[in-house]
């Protein structure tokens, strides 16, 4: 075959690749137009409102005056890059809700968050702050606090410790074609998805297992209380720890292992602790998803959530 014939083979190949993606990229954006499709919807997220912190502790935070619609439901964030309005200056109490996706309330309207609910209920003279930024364990999102402290104070924080509380986030940046394509965001999803073999509920209660137990694990959740401990000495801050079940299941519940632990560690530093898994039984639990096909909580979880909540806050407040 003569070097002219190759070439040519060589850059047909490569047309066709190139056709092949150009025809899957178009068809993933056209089926996931309409913002349903979660692992997508996450890419957008992290790709239009997310930037990578100057602390490296902390990992992603979020652009600042930003807004964008996800999955149905905007998400706007202030000049402090918290999701929300500005913060109430005049307030005489203030709570910021601390945490990962669960605390910024993804796939939920504003007022329908955690932060919204207890805003509802604490009333005018408080002011509840939502630092809750999505995928980032327990140690990144109080590092995070412990930034945005420097621009405004709290009396209380209420921290989400959920499952992935002391999963080690990798915090290295995704491959270019991953930031740029939603077909190798979707495939790469799909892949991680596979190689992780966490499949089925005892697979996931394992892989949970072994994070929690884990040495590094360990240690992320050892260095984010002893980092709240330091924020209560100098700041005089009250500290809620909120523990957020596993939301598979919770009338046959199989992740006690975290609660305990996360029960363990409250007592062992003087934090007040918070478990709204017994109130969260009886319903089947996907009354409390956002979707089928997304397992966060919805407004109604949080109204719940909120009320176990509120008897560590009011006190202060009155």
């Amino acid at each position: 075959m003569s070097m002219r014939v190759l070439l040519k083979n060589v850059g047909l190949m490569g047309a066709g690749v190139v056709l092949a993606f150009l025809v899957g990229e178009g068809v993933v954006r056209v089926n996931t137009a309409n913002q349903e499709n979660y692992a997508i919807e996450m890419w957008r997220y992290a790709k239009t409102l997310k930037v990578q912190s100057q602390n490296e502790e902390v990992g992603h935070v979020h652009l600042k005056n930003a807004a964008e619609t996800l999955q149905n439901v905007e998400i706007r964030t202030n000049s402090l890059g918290l999701r929300g309005g500005e913060p109430n200056r005049e307030a005489t109490y203030r709570v910021a809700v601390v945490g990962d996706s669960l605390a910024l309330g993804w796939g939920v309207p504003e007022e329908q968050t955690l932060s919204g609910q207890l805003q509802a209920q604490l009333g005018p003279e408080a002011d509840v702050i939502n630092v809750g930024v999505g995928n980032r364990n327990v140690e990144q999102s109080v590092s995070h606090w412990l930034d945005v402290k420097q621009q405004i104070s709290a009396d209380a924080l209420v921290v989400l410790v959920g499952p992935r509380a002391p999963v080690d986030f990798t915090r290295r940046n995704a491959n270019f074609l991953v930031e740029q394509s939603q077909l190798f965001a979707l495939v790469s999803t799909s892949f991680q998805q596979i190689f992780s073999g966490e499949f089925g509920e005892n697979a996931l209660v394992e892989g949970y297992r072994r994070h929690w137990q884990s040495e590094e694990g360990q240690k992320v959740l050892k260095r984010a209380f002893d980092k709240l401990a330091t924020v209560r000495e100098e700041d005089g801050t009250d500290i809620v720890i909120l523990n957020i079940p596993e939301p598979h299941d919770f009338n046959n519940y199989q992740f006690g292992f975290i609660g305990q632990k996360a029960q363990d560690l409250s007592q062992a530093y003087g934090f007040q602790y918070v478990d709204p898994l017994p109130s969260l039984k009886g319903p089947p639990s996907e009354e409390f998803w956002v979707s089928e096909n997304d397992l966060h909580f919805n407004g109604r979880a949080f109204e719940i959530v909120a009320q176990d909540v509120l008897p560590y806050l009011k006190g202060k407040n009155q």
